[in-house]
């Protein structure tokens, strides 16, 4: 998708989880073996008592009040999520809406796991550009991951799992902090979505809770049983579709020195080190900045706390470029190219 039209991402904000546990405690409680935990490399991992919508009501709120946009003048709000947001048959978008004040917004639930928030962020952009009428969207994101139904240091292969929500306006023009969206890219594998399903029967009902989700199990016994779906190719091949797309579309070369820097999923070190920077590097020249050794894999949120700390962090100056990369179980890539606006 190319936007010709202009579209912002406006004041992005993250809320982590309000306590940290670092790796080394992480050891000693014996959640993760020390040799795992430097293979891993993250230095810590945020954790929270909230429900993460309610993280979300924190991000949500640092976006309206440094974008200065109230939150009745929201036209829709997008959440996404990938796990438990509090509550059983129940819209945690609409609870969202209410407890901030969006109350003629249209609240929309996004379920696509990790690559959840970049896909709220396309539907978002596509409504501007095919919309005149359509006014400010809210992005929300929001991931909780806490014992006994998550094992969030040893329960996976390729991440350690951290809490947060995070938060952004999509805009026809900059609303604070802002870079402008100028393409996205997509592409999915379907054929892995076993890869969280595993050999496990469905249930008849939730089990978050009561059994402690663990998708090293099933990633392990999806491989056993489909020993030609090999996930490093596919992976290698959609990370690179994606980010040529999304560069094409945008009319950048490769190569561009306005480039600045490239975000990649917080996923375990070994896990970017293996697959994703070496896919990313044979068609993009942009450094890759490391962002999530300290908070861990943020569920829907990665690809917003990202942006948000890369416009929080001083280097980049007005028409640099940046690519976001986002990644979700099911399997789903996606790239974006944005542009950093003017304050």
């Amino acid at each position: 998708m190319r936007c010709d039209s202009p579209v912002y991402l406006s004041s992005p904000a993250t809320a982590l989880g309000e306590h940290e546990q670092t790796a080394a405690e992480a050891v000693a409680q014996l959640l993760i073996s020390e040799g795992d935990a430097a293979r891993c490399g993250y230095t810590g991992l945020r954790t929270s008592e909230l429900a993460p919508v309610q993280l979300a009501e924190r991000s949500a709120a640092r976006t309206l009040a440094a974008a200065g946009v109230p939150a009745i003048g929201i036209s829709r709000l997008l959440h996404a999520f990938t796990y438990h947001q509090g509550h059983e048959f129940w819209s945690p978008a609409h609870y969202l809406a209410h407890r901030i004040g969006a109350l003629a917004a249209e609240p929309v639930g996004i379920t696509q796991m990790g690559n959840g928030g970049m896909a709220a962020i396309g539907q978002a952009a596509r409504e501007l550009l095919a919309d005149p009428q359509a006014s400010e969207l809210l992005v929300t994101t929001a991931d909780c991951f806490p014992a006994p139904g998550f094992d969030r240091w040893g329960g996976d292969h390729w991440a350690c799992y951290g809490d947060a929500a995070t938060s952004v306006l999509v805009t026809r023009t900059p609303r604070g902090p802002s870079a402008r969206l100028l393409s996205t890219a997509t592409v999915a594998a379907p054929a892995l979505e076993g890869m969280h399903r595993g050999d496990a029967p469905f249930s008849t009902a939730p089990l978050s809770g009561v059994k402690a989700l663990l998708p090293r199990v099933a990633e392990r016994e999806f491989l056993v049983a489909n020993p030609e779906l090999d996930f490093g190719p596919i992976a290698l091949d959609a990370v690179t579709a994606a980010v040529s797309r999304a560069l094409r579309s945008a009319r950048v070369a490769p190569d561009d020195p306005r480039l600045r820097a490239a975000a990649l999923p917080r996923l375990a070190r070994h896990v970017t080190a293996r697959a994703y920077e070496p896919a990313f590097r044979q068609v993009c020249a942009a450094p890759v900045i490391e962002l999530g050794s300290g908070t861990g894999h943020l569920g829907a949120g990665d690809a917003i706390a990202n942006l948000a700390d890369l416009l929080d962090g001083g280097s980049l100056r007005p028409a640099d470029l940046v690519v976001l990369l986002s990644a979700g179980a099911g399997f789903t890539w996606s790239a974006a190219i944005v542009e950093v606006a003017s304050r």
